[in-house]
C-alpha cells in the first residue's frame, strides 16, 4: 500500500502546498504518515520514493522543460527522505526524522528549485 499512496500522494498534497508556504513540510509529513502506518521494509519505501517522484513529475510536467532530469533527481530526493523517516520511525525520534527530511527537502528546493520549477 505505501507505493499506491506514494503514487497518489503528490495529487493529494498539492492543494495544501498551493495555499501553505512550506511544501517540503507538507510532503514529508505525508511520507511520515505513510511510513508509520505501513509495513517495516526499507526497500518498499525507497521504491515508494521513486513512485512519489514520478507522480510529482507528472503533476508538474507542464511547468518544467526538463522532466527526465527532474524525475531522476527527485527520485533520489524522495527515496532518501523516505529512508530518513524510516530510520527514525519510533515514537520518540519520528519528529527528528521528519525535521531532517524536511531540511533535506528544503535544501534541495533551495539549490535545485530554480532549475526544475
Amino acid at each position: 500500500m505505501p507505493i499506491l499512496y506514494s503514487l497518489f500522494g503528490p495529487f493529494l498534497v498539492w492543494p495544501l502546498e498551493y495555499f501553505l508556504p512550506y511544501p517540503y513540510i507538507i510532503e514529508e509529513a505525508f511520507k511520515a504518515v505513510v511510513v508509520v502506518k505501513g509495513p517495516k521494509s526499507l526497500m518498499l519505501y525507497v521504491i515508494s520514493g521513486m513512485g512519489f517522484a514520478f507522480s510529482e513529475t507528472v503533476l508538474y510536467s507542464l511547468n518544467t522543460s526538463v522532466p527526465l532530469e527532474r524525475m531522476f533527481l527527485t527520485s533520489i530526493l524522495h527515496s532518501g527522505t523516505f529512508a530518513v523517516i524510516y530510520f527514525f520511525n519510533n515514537k520518540k525520534a519520528l519528529w527528528v526524522g521528519l525535521l531532517v527530511a524536511a531540511l533535506i527537502h528544503y535544501l534541495f528546493n533551495l539549490f535545485f528549485g530554480g532549475v526544475f520549477f
